[in-house]
């Protein structure tokens, strides 16, 4: 015998599937960088100057949630990596998670070029 759902019954199962609701039991998160889709540097002229990055990009979809952000200087090059969590397999809404902060960028930035690297995308600065 062939049982079918009520539309009310299908309705809420698929609003449960739709809301990232996943197997809990499973655990496994997948951790990877957002998608950045532009880059400015907001440069703060001082004694000592210092600079700022106003990211945009995507998180993810429904499922996804903003996991770290770390930043990694070396010489003249920044690097920031801005990653995402999500569950692994999860059946999400695809309605895009927008991102857009502005981080400051640790330690001084004496009259110089210098080189911010968010994820996968590049840009050049400089100060006076």
């Amino acid at each position: 015998m062939t049982r079918l759902l009520a539309p009310s019954a299908l309705g809420a199962s698929l609003a449960l599937l739709a809301c990232g609701r996943s197997n809990p039991a499973s655990g496994d998160l997948v951790v990877d960088p957002i998608q950045v889709d532009s880059v400015d540097v907001l440069v703060q002229h001082g004694d000592p100057p210092q600079a700022s990055a106003h990211v945009r990009g995507v998180i993810g979809d429904g499922c996804s949630s903003l996991h770290s952000v770390e930043q990694e200087r070396t010489g003249n090059t920044v690097v920031l990596t801005i990653l995402r969590q999500r569950p692994a397999n999860a059946i999400c809404t695809q309605i895009a998670r927008l991102y857009d902060e502005t981080i400051r960028l640790e330690g001084t930035f004496p009259p110089a070029r210098y080189v911010l690297r968010v994820n996968d995308l590049e840009t050049s600065f400089a100060t006076e």
